[in-house]
């Protein structure tokens, strides 16, 4: 019977410390969300449900795409998706499709400055972009409709990504 006490004394104890832990440190998403509002506060965000397959076996999602809406404009969003890998293996196969250029016909792909490797996607229609990016074991992508929306919204995000 003691044993039984002291283990779930021991169990309780630790649960609370890693409860303590967490709430010490918020996550990644927290932040990213957190910095998101301060930076951009006439923009509201509009929880999304993500649905596709993951492009990495050990992909976890950080972020599942949270749609961004401006209070300016109904027509003006971004889409947010950030996810974690388990190494630069993954992130390279994460990233694949637009480092290689394999995308839809109309999509022009090009370098972009931003974390350790990003890229920007345009379509032809001029009115939809995306920065694809990694930082460390994190990959994201960020899309919209108006390209200093979506290059804020990117450079804010992965500022907030500690290094590797």
């Amino acid at each position: 019977m003691r044993v039984e006490a002291l283990w779930l004394a021991f169990v309780l104890a630790l649960c609370a410390a890693i409860n303590l832990q967490g709430q010490n440190e918020p996550s990644l998403s927290s932040r990213i969300v957190e910095v998101l509002k301060a930076k951009e506060p006439a923009w509201k965000p509009v929880a999304t449900v993500d649905t596709r397959v993951p492009l990495a076996p050990g992909e976890k999602c950080i972020l599942t795409v949270a749609f961004w809406k401006s209070a300016k404009s109904d027509s003006e969003h971004v889409y947010v998706s950030v996810y974690g890998v388990d190494n630069r293996g993954e992130a390279a196969a994460w990233l694949g499709p637009v480092h290689d250029r394999r995308v839809a016909v109309g999509w022009q792909i090009s370098v972009y400055p931003i974390g350790d490797e990003g890229f920007l996607a345009k379509y032809k229609d001029g009115k939809t972009f995306e920065i694809h990016f990694r930082k460390g074991n994190v990959v994201g992508k960020i899309a919209g409709n108006d390209l200093q929306s979506v290059s804020e919204f990117a450079k804010y995000i992965v500022d907030e990504i500690p290094p590797n």
